[in-house]
């Protein structure tokens, strides 16, 4: 399970990350994250799980995202990149409610705040190697360790 996350959610990065490449996002935005009062609301009601089952619910979340996004070329520029990105967490966002597992489900918060953060990043600087985004891309690459340590194998 651990190899099976960080192998997903590597390639929604890598995505995001290639450059060169023809084509566009999406151009959907990846809407639908649900809003702080109602995450928080579904949260409180979401019920206790194994770590196995906030992994394997989450990790739907995550092929489900990839499944879209291997349909269409990672976009070149920065801004489209950010946009990519914006639409995975917004993916994640939606399901963390439904995530019982406190410690799995705080893994992937901070995943989503640093993959936020790396769109930010990518946005602001107009750049893919700036040393903003660089800083991001490590922060993102942290969330993901501690993802995979807390996520076991199947």
């Amino acid at each position: 399970m651990r190899k099976h996350i960080t192998t997903i959610t590597t390639a929604v990065i890598a995505v995001t990350l290639l450059a060169g490449c023809s084509g566009g996002g999406s151009g959907d935005g990846g809407g639908g994250a649900a809003t702080d009062t109602a995450a928080t609301k579904t949260a409180q009601a979401a019920p206790s799980q194994t770590k196995q089952e906030a992994c394997d619910q989450l990790e739907d979340a995550l092929r489900s995202f990839v499944s879209e996004q291997m349909s269409t070329s990672a976009p070149a520029d920065p801004k489209s990149r950010a946009e990519v990105v914006d639409g995975f967490t917004d993916r994640i966002d939606a399901a963390l409610p439904k995530v019982g597992n406190a410690e799995v489900k705080t893994d992937f918060e901070a995943f989503t705040k640093a993959a936020k953060g790396y769109a930010d990043a990518l946005e602001s600087s107009g750049s893919t190697t700036s040393d903003a985004v660089t800083a991001a891309e490590t922060k993102v690459q942290q969330s993901l360790t501690a993802i995979s340590a807390d996520c076991p194998a199947k």
